[in-house]
């Protein structure tokens, strides 16, 4: 009984209770129904779909030397071991003769002890001099020799001519024997005296020719110790800078003793590495060297960069090694710059790694477009009469950021620079200004 009485009462509290929550659910209902009815309707509006806007740049025709653009280490074009030539100490040297310091031409270096090269200089001198007052002395034998002969000879007439008179008074015996003997022997006397001059003065000349085969040798002999004179002070034999130093003051050197190592800051090279899709835009000659009179000549400009901060120098293409790397199947060629100084003071010096840029041939009738310009699918879109339409072009060479177009584009085509998307064919789009893509692009 307590049971069935238990059950009667649970059935009829559920009972109750979903009858509230249908009482419920039927009330918001009907609020919700009357919120409907009382709300605004909304003004029926046009859909318009939206036109993009895009920046472009027009499509201009121009001809372009094709820059080659490679890397490498500078070095210098000229290496010299500055040697000594001749023995001595070192008495002097410049208070700049040190490692990295900048020598202009024929500037002091150093200076051998040059005291026994003077003595020899001034004792060849001295010798010479004393030749030379030979040759006068000798040249006034002459002289005095020619002017004795004509009295040797004018007294050889006149002892003659009485030598022949007595003969013809001997043979009428007018005069002695005697007298005529002594007249002989007088005549004799003056023939061997004129003789003797006449020999003196045909050695005059030998004479005079030894003493100047002698000057000469002495002269040569006093200009190599000039020479040597001249070697004891020692100078910068071009522009140079010093890469290291080598001997100190007081220091005995010999003959070919190293002093210092210089490199010409004059000229300087840059040695780099043209792959092979390159090498074709660099001018030839028909002997296969590198034409350095083409049109125009194959200039370079080399670039170090260093703290945000870019130094060129002027150079050229010098030469080209005889044959291809088989490493890397590149081409070796030598830049050239003549003037290591730009107009910042800062030098060009071996060991830089640098940027070189070389103008290489001109190619007519290309389009340079921005790398953002042309798809994957090498295609532009171009507008016309505010429509897109996609072209396809052909590459003819990439560089850096920038594309150059030979085929599938024409004079005075405005190219999509930038798209939000992906365009479609015939699709509307509107070019914006030149003032705010130049907003933008800042």
């Amino acid at each position: 009984m307590t049971t069935v009485e238990t059950g009667n009462k649970n059935t009829g509290r559920i009972f109750i209770k979903g009858l509230r929550i249908a009482l419920v659910l039927i009330i918001a209902g009907a609020i919700a129904a009357v919120l409907i009815k009382m709300r605004p309707h909304p003004t029926r509006r046009t859909v318009v779909n939206p036109v993009t806007l895009v920046e472009t740049i027009k499509a201009h025709k121009t001809s372009q030397n094709m820059i080659i653009r490679a890397y490498g280490t500078v070095r210098s074009g000229e290496n010299l071991s500055l040697t000594a030539e001749v023995r001595g100490r070192i008495v002097e040297m410049s208070p700049d003769f040190e490692e990295g310091i900048y020598f202009p031409k024929g500037a002091f270096l150093m200076r051998i002890d040059p005291s026994s090269y003077s003595l020899n200089v001034d004792r060849f001198r001295t010798e010479i001099k004393r030749l030379d007052a030979e040759v006068v002395r000798i040249s006034q034998e002459r002289k005095n020799l020619q002017a004795s002969l004509i009295i040797v000879e004018e007294d050889l007439g006149l002892v003659k001519a009485e030598y022949e008179r007595n003969q013809a008074l001997a043979k009428r015996k007018v005069v002695s024997q005697t007298l005529l003997d002594q007249t002989q022997q007088r005549w004799l006397t003056s023939r061997q005296k004129a003789q003797e001059i006449e020999n003196s003065l045909a050695l005059i000349k030998p004479r005079i020719n030894l003493l100047k085969a002698q000057r000469q040798s002495v002269l040569v002999q006093m200009k190599e110790a000039q020479l040597d004179l001249e070697r004891t002070e020692i100078r910068a034999p071009f522009e140079c800078r010093m890469a290291k130093k080598l001997a100190e003051t007081g220091q005995y050197v010999t003959a070919g003793t190293k002093l210092a190592h210089l490199y010409n800051v004059g000229i300087m090279e840059v040695e780099v590495h043209i792959p092979p899709q390159d090498i074709v835009w660099l001018h030839f000659d028909s002997g296969g060297s590198v034409n350095l009179k083409g049109d125009p000549p194959a200039r370079a400009r080399v670039i170090f960069s260093a703290a945000g901060q870019k130094i060129h120098w002027q150079g050229f293409v010098s030469r080209t090694k005889g044959q291809m790397e088989e490493t890397t199947r590149t081409l070796p060629v030598i830049i050239e710059i003549k003037d290591g100084h730009p107009g910042t003071g800062h030098p060009l010096m071996p060991g830089m790694f640098v940027t070189v840029e070389i103008v290489g041939k001109r190619v007519d009738d290309l389009y340079l477009l921005p790398r953002e310009a042309v798809h994957e699918d090498n295609s532009v879109y171009v507008v016309d009469d505010g429509k897109v339409h996609i072209k396809s072009v052909k590459i003819f060479r990439r560089v850096d950021n920038q594309l150059y177009v030979k085929e599938g584009i024409e004079e005075g085509d405005q190219i999509i620079t930038r798209f939000p998307g992906v365009a479609t064919e015939g699709m509307k789009v509107r070019i914006k200004p030149k003032s705010d893509q130049t907003g933008a692009s800042g």
